[in-house]
């Protein structure tokens, strides 16, 4: 069993143990614990990979036009030195 210990200034209360294996069974039985556990979980996992995918995608764009502006910039120098 776990506890969390808070101490809270300018109280009586210096010390609030919460159960929380108690708390969260609890909580997960009821009709909001479920909703959360069986969509948004699985919801929020989905939209995280989507998140990852398009950041993926980005990187590699980002990187080709990267690559594409340092062979322009070559030809541009390489151009110059030519016709100087």
């Amino acid at each position: 069993m776990f506890f969390i210990c808070l101490y809270i200034p300018k109280t009586n209360i210096k010390f609030v143990h919460i159960k929380i294996n108690i708390i969260m069974s609890e909580f997960f039985r009821t009709q909001m614990g479920r909703k959360l556990i069986d969509g948004d979980i699985p919801n929020l996992v989905n939209v995280l990979e989507r998140i990852a995918t398009q950041l993926e995608r980005k990187n590699k764009l980002e990187e080709k036009k990267f690559v594409l502006e340092e062979r322009i910039q070559k030809l541009t120098i390489k151009e110059a030195k030519k016709n100087a």
